[in-house]
C-alpha cells in the first residue's frame, strides 16, 4: 500500500464568429478568437501544427497549448507567457493510451499506477507525474527534470482539438506568467492581445475555475504536488 503525501514545491511541472473582444480595425495584433466549431477545429489543428500557439477551454482554466512534440513551439509557450523555463508544461492527450506513450515505463509499479489512476480519474482535472519518454518528449517540456505531467481534459472542446490536431499538446493556464488563470475566452484575449499571436477557440466558460490536482508517482508513494480538481 502506498503513502500519500503532500507538498507545497510544485514547479513542475460556423459560421465564422467574433466576439466583442476582436479589435477589426487593421491588423495591430494577431491574436484572435474563433468559435468552437467543426471549422473552427480544423484552423486551430491547422495552426498547432505550423508550430502556433491555440488556446482552448478545459474543465478546469483556458490553457495555452502547442505541438507537445514540437520543441520551437513549446519554447514560444515559456516566450509568450513570460514562463520561467524552470517550470515544466503539463501534456494534454486525447486518453490514456497517448499518456502511456509519453512516459518511461522502467518500473513495473509505477506503469501499473499511472495505468489505475488514469482509469480511474481521466478524463477529469488529475495531472499525473512519472518519468517521461525522452525518444518523443523533448526535455524542455520537463524544465530538464526528466519529468513529465499528462492529463487527459474533461471538456468537449479540448477533447475534439487533441483528436482533430492528432498529437500531444502542452498547456499551461493562458495567461501571463503571474496572472490570474483564465476561466473565458475574453480574459485570454485580453492578456494577450496587445503583443503575441494567439489562436483562440472560445468554448464558453470553463466549470472548475481551478487548475488540476498534480500526483507524482514513485515507486514506493503518491505525492500531491498541487492541490486543484481532484480531492486528496
Amino acid at each position: 500500500m502506498v503513502n500519500v503525501g503532500i507538498t507545497n514545491d510544485f514547479k513542475v511541472i460556423s459560421k465564422r464568429r467574433h466576439t466583442h473582444m476582436v479589435d477589426n480595425t487593421p491588423n495591430k495584433c494577431k491574436t484572435h478568437v474563433i468559435a468552437a466549431d467543426e471549422e473552427g477545429m480544423v484552423q486551430a489543428a491547422q495552426a498547432l501544427a505550423a508550430g502556433k500557439l491555440v488556446s482552448f477551454p478545459t474543465e478546469t482554466v483556458y490553457g495555452l497549448g502547442a505541438n507537445a512534440l514540437d520543441p520551437d513551439a513549446c519554447l514560444n509557450i515559456f516566450k509568450t507567457k513570460g514562463r520561467p523555463l524552470t517550470d515544466p508544461l503539463i501534456v494534454h492527450v486525447h486518453n490514456i493510451e497517448a499518456g502511456l506513450a509519453l512516459v518511461n515505463h522502467t518500473s513495473q509499479i509505477i506503469s501499473t499506477t499511472f495505468k489505475q489512476l488514469g482509469a480511474k480519474y481521466w478524463p477529469g482535472p488529475l495531472t499525473l507525474v512519472t518519468e517521461a519518454n525522452l525518444d518523443k518528449i523533448p526535455m524542455l517540456i520537463t524544465a530538464d527534470t526528466g519529468f513529465i505531467g499528462i492529463r487527459v481534459p474533461a471538456h468537449p472542446v479540448a477533447l475534439q482539438l487533441l483528436e482533430k490536431a492528432g498529437v500531444p499538446i502542452a498547456a499551461p493556464s493562458a495567461n501571463k506568467f503571474g496572472h490570474v488563470s483564465p476561466t473565458k475566452a475574453e480574459h485570454v484575449y485580453n492578456d494577450f492581445s496587445k503583443d503575441s499571436e494567439v489562436v483562440i477557440l472560445d468554448g464558453g466558460a470553463c466549470s472548475f475555475g481551478i487548475e488540476s490536482t498534480v500526483l507524482k508517482i514513485t515507486e514506493s508513494e503518491l505525492i500531491i504536488i498541487r492541490k486543484g480538481g481532484i480531492s486528496l
